[in-house]
C-alpha cells in the first residue's frame, strides 16, 4: 500500500463539452410530447405481476412488460414500453410529432392477441404508409423503417387493429428515430457491478493475487480508488446507492429483510426524491440498459425496486451467468453502437456459492496456496469474472466505442472468509462465506476503478483516500456533463481526479441492526434495532446493547475491540456516528409557561431528545423534561411517525399547532404525529396568540424509517434464489 501512496500521481482536467447541431441525432418517441387514443377500459384489464404502470413515468399509457426469454437459461427480461390497447370495433392510436422526420425508424414490438399495426407519416400535404406487420408474442422483435426526407410538421401514426371482439394488446418499445450520423456522439457510460468483490481480490487496489489483469487495464487508462468502501452492507441497499447517491434509510425501502411493500415502493418513487442514474440519463437523451443478474432491482419481483432502466435482462444461473451476461452485453452495444448509452452490467460471480469454471480454479491451485479452499474457489470466479470483462472492453475497442466510454468498475460489497467473523454479535447468524451480517472491512471494503474519457484522461492515478459508493453517480454525472441532482446525498470524486482534494471522507455504513462509522482509522459499530422486523422489531423499552471500535491501522483484520478498552475514543466516535446517522422527522414541544411531564409511545422508540431545558431518558420509550418558559423540547421517533402519549404536571392544556386542544386518554394528552394538519413549520406570530399553554407539532420533513403495516411475500422461486445465493440460512423470507 505505502508502494501504490508513493507512486500516486496527481493530475489535472478539464472536461470539454461537444456542442451539437441543433438537429438532434436520435429523437425517443416515448419521451416526445405523443397522444394516444383508446378505450381506456381495455387497459386496466391486463394489468397484473408482469404488466404494470411504469412507476418512472407520469403517462397512464407507459408500462413495465416483464417476460420470460430463456426458462432452461433463467433469462427474462423487463421492458418499459407503451401499451396500445384495441378490439375489432375499437382501434388504437399513437401520434407521435415530429421535429426532424428524415432518418431511421426503429421500435421494439411485442404483442398479447392477434391484430395489425400500420405505421404511417403524416403531415397537411403528405400520407405515407410505411409498414404494416403483425405482432407476434413475446419476445420482442425489432422492425426499422427509413424515411428519405424531412417534411415539414410531420407526424409519426402507430395504429393498431385487433382481429377479435376481445381486446388485444400491442406493446411497443425502445422506439427511436435516427437524424444522422452520430458523429458528435455523447459520451457512453459502462457501469459494471461486480457481486461480493472484495478489495483485496483486484490487483491494481491490493496486489496480492494478479488475478485480474483486464480491471487493471481499465484502470490503467483511469483512476484507482484504493480505499473505497460501502455504505450498505448487501446488494438492494447498496445498489441504490452506487445508483442513486442515497443512503438505504432515506428511501423508504427497508434495510432489514427482501421484501419490498407497495407502501415502500410508493414512498422510494413519489416521496423520497430518489433520482437513480437511468431515470437521469433517460432524460438527457441516452438508452439505458441494465444486463446481469440483480433480483434487487426488478419491482415485479416483490424484492426489488424499478431504477429506471428502458430495458432489464435478468440472468439467475450460478456460474454460467457470467457467459451469458458478458455476450448479451457485447451483442446490445453491437446493435446500439450508434447510440448515446447508459449500460449496467451486473455480474453475479463472485457471489456465493463459489463455483468456478475449472480452467480458472486450476492454475489457482498452484499459484495460490495457504489460503482457506473456499476462498481459492471465490478468486477462482473472481479471476473468470475478469475474463468476462475484458471481452466487453475488448467489445468497446473493436467497435472504436473505448475512447468515448465512462467505464466504472465496482461492487455492492464484499464477503466474509475471516474465521473470528464467522458469527455475527448483531443478527445472532453465520456472517463467514457470506455478507449482509456485519459490518467490518471485509464486507465494506471493495474496489472503485473509473476508466476516464480520452478527450480527459491524462495518466494513470491511484487514489489512498477513503471514499464512499454514494460518491459515484455524481462523478459519473460531471463526467457526463450532467448537472448533479439536489437528491444525491454524495459528492463528486472529481476533485481527488483533479488533484484537489486529498483528505478521507468520513463512511456512515448501515446495515441489518447495525449501523457504523470509519473515521481516521477507527471503526465503531453500534447494535440498532431501528432496521429491524418482528421478533426483533423496534426491540421494545430494553433491549440488548453490542459496541465495537477498532483501530484499522493497528488492527487491519478487526480482531481486538477495544471499545472497553478506550472508552474515551469510543464515546468520540459515538458521537460521530450519532452526526452522521440517517435523520428522523422532527417533532417540538413549546411551552409558554413553565411545565414538567413525560412523554413516550407506546410503539418503537425514541430516535433523538434534545433540549435546552432539562429532559431525562426514562428507557427507549420515556423521556421526563421540565421546560421553562420559551424552550422546547425536539424529538424524533423511530417508526418515524406514530402516536406519542404527553403528560404534564399542574393542569397544563396541550395544544395542537392546528389550532385545536388535543385528545385526552387515561390523563394523557394523545400526539398523533401521522396527522398531516400537524406537519407545518411554526408562524411566530400565530404562536403569540396560543394561550400560555403546550404547543406542539411535528416537522414537515420527508424520510426516515417508518412503519410498514403491509405483509408481503415473495414465490418460491425467489425464496429458492435468496437461499442459492445464501441470502436465506434459516426458513423462507415471509
Amino acid at each position: 500500500m505505502k508502494q501504490y501512496i508513493q507512486n500516486t500521481i496527481i493530475f489535472f482536467v478539464s472536461i470539454i463539452y461537444v456542442s451539437c447541431s441543433k438537429q438532434p441525432v436520435i429523437t425517443d418517441l416515448l419521451q416526445t410530447d405523443f397522444t394516444v387514443q383508446q378505450n381506456e377500459k381495455y387497459c386496466s384489464r391486463i394489468y397484473s405481476k408482469d404488466i404494470y404502470p411504469n412507476p418512472w413515468s407520469k403517462r397512464a399509457h407507459i408500462v413495465n412488460v416483464a417476460y420470460d426469454v430463456d426458462v432452461i437459461r433463467k433469462w427474462s427480461k423487463s421492458t418499459r414500453s407503451l401499451m396500445l390497447a384495441a378490439s375489432r370495433n375499437s382501434p388504437a392510436r399513437v401520434i407521435f410529432p415530429l421535429q426532424y422526420s428524415k432518418g431511421v425508424v426503429s421500435f421494439d414490438c411485442a404483442a398479447l392477441g392477434t391484430g395489425r399495426l400500420t405505421i404511417q407519416l403524416l403531415s397537411p400535404a403528405k400520407k405515407e404508409i410505411l409498414g404494416q406487420l403483425v405482432p407476434a408474442p413475446m419476445p420482442f422483435k425489432t422492425v426499422r423503417y427509413g424515411i428519405n426526407k424531412n417534411i415539414s410538421n410531420a407526424r409519426l401514426v402507430m395504429e393498431y387493429y385487433s382481429d377479435s371482439k376481445d381486446p388485444a394488446y400491442c406493446f411497443i418499445a425502445n422506439a427511436f428515430v435516427k437524424h444522422r450520423d452520430n458523429d458528435l456522439k455523447k459520451t457512453n457510460v459502462v457501469f459494471i457491478s461486480v457481486d461480493a468483490l472484495r478489495a483485496d481480490a483486484v490487483h491494481c487496489i491490493d496486489p496480492k493475487y494478479n488475478i485480474t489483469p483486464n480491471m487493471d487495464a481499465i484502470a490503467a487508462d483511469g483512476v484507482a480508488f484504493t480505499k473505497h468502501f460501502v455504505v450498505a452492507n448487501w446488494t438492494r441497499p447498496s445498489t441504490v446507492a452506487m445508483l442513486a447517491s442515497m443512503y438505504g434509510s432515506s428511501t423508504g425501502i427497508n434495510i432489514y429483510y427482501f421484501q419490498v411493500s407497495n407502501q415502500e415502493k410508493n414512498y422510494f418513487y413519489n416521496e423520497s426524491g430518489a433520482l437513480p442514474l437511468p431515470v437521469l440519463f433517460k432524460r438527457y437523451g441516452y438508452l439505458t440498459r441494465s444486463i446481469g443478474n440483480n433480483a434487487f432491482i426488478l419491482d415485479h419481483t416483490g424484492m426489488g425496486v424499478d431504477l429506471g432502466f428502458d430495458d432489464l435482462s435478468e440472468y439467475e444461473r450460478q456460474w454460467e451467468d457470467t457467459m451469458d451476461i458478458a455476450a448479451e452485453a457485447i451483442e446490445w452495444i453491437t446493435a446500439h453502437k450508434d447510440k448515446p448509452f447508459f449500460l449496467f452490467i451486473n455480474f453475479n460471480a463472485p457471489h456465493n456459492a463459489y463455483i468456478p469454471p475449472p480452467e480458472y480454479l486450476e492454475p489457482l491451485r498452484k499459484s495460490i496456496k495457504h489460503v482457506h479452499p473456499w476462498f481459492r474457489r471465490y478468486l477462482g470466479e473472481v479471476a473468470y469474472t475478469d475474463d468476462y470483462i475484458g471481452r466487453v472492453v475488448s467489445a468497446l475497442k473493436k467497435l472504436n466505442l473505448y475512447d468515448n466510454t465512462i467505464i466504472v468498475v465496482t461492487t455492492d460489497h464484499g464477503e466474509v472468509f475471516n474465521k473470528a467473523h464467522e458469527h455475527s454479535p448483531y443478527t445472532d447468524k453465520k456472517s463467514i462465506f457470506t455478507h449482509g451480517q456485519t459490518l467490518y472491512d471485509e464486507e465494506l471494503h471493495v474496489p472503485l476503478i473509473i476508466k476516464l474519457p480520452k478527450n480527459i484522461f491524462k495518466s494513470f492515478a491511484t487514489v489512498p483516500c477513503q471514499v464512499r459508493n454514494i460518491d459515484i453517480a455524481p462523478t459519473v454525472c460531471e463526467l457526463s456533463g450532467i448537472p448533479v441532482p439536489d437528491s444525491y446525498q454524495g459528492k463528486t470524486l472529481m476533485g481527488f481526479i483533479e488533484g484537489k482534494e486529498m483528505q478521507d471522507r468520513p463512511l456512515y455504513s448501515e446495515g441489518r441492526m447495525m449501523y457504523a462509522v470509519r473515521i481516521d482509522n477507527f471503526k465503531y459499530v453500534e447494535k440498532f434495532y431501528g432496521f429491524g422486523i418482528k421478533p426483533h422489531h423496534w426491540g421494545g423499552a430494553h433491549v440488548d446493547e453490542y459496541y465495537e471500535l477498532y483501530d484499522v491501522n493497528q488492527d487491519p483484520d478487526e480482531l481486538h475491540n477495544i471499545v472497553a478498552v478506550d472508552t474515551k475514543k469510543a464515546f468520540e466516535m459515538q458521537q460521530k456516528l450519532c452526526a452522521l446517522r440517517f435523520k428522523q422527522p422532527e417533532n417540538i414541544l413549546y411551552a409558554k409557561r413553565d411545565v414538567k411531564g413525560s412523554i413516550r409511545v407506546s410503539e418503537g422508540f425514541f430516535y433523538t431528545a434534545e433540549s435546552s431545558g432539562v429532559v431525562k431518558k426514562i428507557s427507549r420509550q420515556q423521556y421526563a423534561f421540565t421546560l421553562k418558559k420559551g424552550q422546547r423540547l425536539v424529538f424524533s421517533t423511530i417508526p418515524s411517525r406514530t402516536a406519542c402519549y404527553i403528560q404534564t404536571d399542574g393542569n397544563v392544556v396541550l395544544w395542537g399547532y392546528s389550532g385545536t386542544a388535543l385528545p385526552e386518554t387515561g390523563g394523557m394528552y394523545v400526539f398523533d404525529t401521522t396527522q398531516p394538519m400537524l406537519h407545518k413549520m411554526p408562524d411566530e406570530a400565530a404562536l403569540r396568540l396560543f394561550p400560555d399553554e403546550l404547543i406542539v407539532w411535528s416537522k414537515p420533513q420527508k424520510g426516515g424509517i417508518q412503519k410498514v403495516s403491509e405483509s408481503v411475500a415473495i414465490s418460491n422461486d425467489m425464496n429458492t434464489l435468496l437461499k442459492q445465493w445464501g441470502y436465506i440460512q434459516n426458513g423462507g423470507a415471509r
